[in-house]
């Protein structure tokens, strides 16, 4: 698997948003994010792939990752909401002088780009498992970009802010073209097996705000 950060867009291939913030931490970015300090938990890629597809009237013992019998470790997942079937689980981590955020499905990253941009400046990337493509800008809490990447032979509104130094050509998908640009313009590599470890976790029962 190759680092960098278009692997993202392979290994989520059924939908995902990526979010880097600058100067913060991963549990900073979550909580800008929304989410309670206290509710913040470690755990895996396949942690959250078990929580994620755990049926509605599922038993605590289908879900491999979790000691069921271990009380105080269930109240405290019960009380993050990861237990709840949240409709979002967001996953941070850390590379040299950024903070970023996985998300499988869901846009939350997307739409807290202001919270997350507070003092510092914000990327994200949005997929959908439609194929629904945004991607936006944001810095020192304001939302300057945010919208669907189309290439020079499509119109596009002449008031349409763009991120800064990003250009879509149209040579490949739209996530894909700015997962390279974030790559050479800020020169972020993330290593995918770093990703399957354990990193801070946040629940969220709505997608937006």
């Amino acid at each position: 698997m190759e680092n960098g950060l278009r692997w993202i867009a392979n290994v989520y291939d059924v939908g995902y948003a990526f979010t880097l913030c600058e100067g913060i931490t991963p549990q900073e970015l979550l909580v800008r994010m929304g989410a309670e300090p206290s509710h913040v938990h470690e755990l895996t890629a396949d942690a959250v792939a078990e929580l994620q597809f755990w049926p509605q009237d599922g038993h605590l013992s289908d879900l491999e990752f979790l000691d069921w019998e271990d009380e105080d470790l269930v109240v405290r997942l019960e009380d993050a909401g990861f237990l709840s079937h949240p409709q979002v689980i967001v996953r941070a981590g850390a590379v040299p002088g950024w903070a970023y955020a996985i998300e499988s499905f869901s846009s939350r990253g997307t739409n807290f780009l202001g919270p997350l941009s507070r003092g510092t400046r914000a990327y994200a990337v949005f997929r959908s498992g439609a194929g629904m493509q945004q991607i936006g800008y944001a810095r020192a809490g304001e939302v300057l970009a945010s919208y669907e990447p189309r290439d020079s032979c499509q119109d596009h509104a002449a008031t349409e802010a763009e991120v800064p130094g990003f250009t879509y050509t149209g040579d490949e998908l739209p996530d894909i073209a700015f997962l390279r640009f974030l790559e050479h313009e800020l020169g972020i590599s993330i290593p995918w097996e770093e990703t399957l470890a354990p990193l801070p976790t946040a629940a969220f029962a709505h997608n937006h705000p």
